[in-house]
């Protein structure tokens, strides 16, 4: 690699072995808090807590020193987008989980980005680093989950909002009942995939709802699995859902006729 790429250190990176007891990943499918949970654990002073930084194109997410770079050399993302593509593993150890003075240091990768083609061999790196240890993120209702999913892709467009942000009056919609299934299915048939993959890491299961309700109990045997010191989290984003479907969901009622007898008619009651 040229000497003027952001990667300029020679020393062998850690793989199998390394016997390193900090470093986190969380994995979840899209639309599950992850964004939060990010935020969450980063408002503690004892962890390095990265967004998406394997999401394909331009990296987005990363936190500490190299935030400050990207304010500061406005080449320097493209650059360091470049080299991650070429050498993914490099990446990993070099700057994803590079503790920047702190404890621990997690980054996030959703399930969509684990199965794409080009970061196979970053998957099979994870799953053979044993030191690696899985945060893994659900959403328990899945109707909400597949919900947010279709109105930030196809009504809203927004992703993510954060304190002070306006959030834009949602329209009702209506979901068609077969591919609110096929993605009930897909989701939970994603999440037993990646749990037995990493089934022999040490892992961590949380829940979206866990988060929102502010959960003090899981969220301290959150850090105490991340072996950091107990402490409150806080975060700047927003929620952008509605309590009550029936006001969201046009064809509520169809929905949870379809649904009824199934394992997930308990999606309604939670409306």
């Amino acid at each position: 690699m040229a000497a003027t790429g952001v990667f300029r250190s020679s020393r062998v990176f850690p793989s199998m072995g390394s016997y390193r007891d900090n470093i986190y990943m969380i994995t979840c499918a899209a639309r599950t808090g992850s964004t939060m949970l990010v935020s969450l654990l980063g408002s503690h002073p004892e962890i390095c807590s990265h967004g998406e930084i394997f999401s394909p194109g331009k990296i987005q997410g990363l936190r500490g020193t190299y935030l400050s770079k990207r304010h500061a050399r406005p080449e320097f993302i493209d650059r360091l987008s470049a080299e991650r593509d070429r050498d993914p593993i490099k990446f990993l150890y070099k700057i994803a989980l590079d503790l920047q003075g702190k404890k621990a240091v997690s980054f996030k990768i959703k399930y969509s980005e684990l199965i794409l083609p080009e970061y196979k061999t970053l998957r099979d790196e994870i799953v053979n680093n044993r030191d690696f240890r899985i945060i893994h993120l659900r959403r328990e209702n899945l109707l909400r989950r597949y919900l947010s999913h279709y109105i930030a892709n196809y009504v809203t467009h927004l992703i993510v909002a954060i304190r002070g942000q306006v959030i834009p009056e949602v329209p009702r919609v209506e979901l068609d009942p077969h591919e609110c299934q096929r993605d009930f299915e897909a989701v939970r048939s994603r999440e037993l995939e990646f749990v037995e993959l990493f089934a022999q890491h040490p892992g961590f299961s949380i829940s979206y709802e866990e988060m929102v309700a502010g959960d003090a109990k899981t969220i301290r045997a959150l850090l105490d699995f991340m072996e950091v010191s107990p402490r409150e989290l806080t975060t700047t984003t927003r929620r952008l859902g509605c309590d009550d479907l029936r006001q969201v969901i046009a064809n509520f009622e169809e929905l949870r006729t379809y649904f009824a007898g199934s394992p997930y008619s308990k999606f309604f009651e939670q409306a």
